[in-house]
């Protein structure tokens, strides 16, 4: 009777402590490399949305402003999307660029009509072929499934900005066609 007793008690026991795991006040745990992975994606987003705001009104060129509104739209879209996954994880977002990105910005700041055409494209290139590599990364090593495939998904989007700032870069570098005067 006192091994029933017991073995009731251990029950009891056992199921009171699986009871007692509080599933209101979820944890998520959100492996460090995925933290870091949202962080500075955040950080890349936030640079092409400020570089893109830099674009429309110190761009030359019409179609460097057009970039530079896809720039805004889908970068804010980004951003939005990975606030909404990163908050119920408790992963803190910057607000504002890393020194880094800050120092780019500046020197982008710092110039206005062709030249500025030329650095922003130039700037868009290695910018996208970073982001991808960090977005691609995260797609294939992420530990966290939902920005795992949140990367994945981004990476046609960025791909494809990737492509128009090469042509946006190849379009700034070239030189101006000399007009012709007619035969006098």
């Amino acid at each position: 009777m006192k091994k029933l007793k017991l073995s009731v008690f251990l029950l009891l026991g056992l199921l009171f402590a699986a009871s007692c795991d509080n599933n209101d006040d979820e944890v998520v745990t959100v492996p460090e490399a995925d933290r870091n992975f949202a962080v500075l994606a955040t950080d890349a987003n936030l640079f092409e949305i400020e570089a893109g705001k830099l674009a429309q009104t110190k761009g030359a060129r019409q179609d460097v402003k057009t970039y530079g509104q896809m720039m805004i739209t889908d970068h804010t879209k980004a951003t939005e999307e990975l606030i909404a996954i990163a908050g119920p994880k408790n992963i803190t977002l910057p607000t504002t660029l890393s020194t880094e990105k800050r120092q780019k910005y500046d020197s982008l700041n710092a110039i206005t009509g062709q030249a500025f055409d030329m650095m922003y494209a130039k700037m868009m290139v290695a910018s996208h072929q970073q982001t991808i590599d960090l977005f691609q990364t995260e797609a294939n090593q992420g530990g966290d499934m939902e920005l795992k495939n949140w990367a994945s998904g981004k990476l046609p989007a960025l791909q494809m900005h990737l492509q128009g700032a090469q042509v946006l870069r190849d379009s700034t570098n070239m030189p101006a066609t000399p007009t012709t005067t007619a035969n006098q």
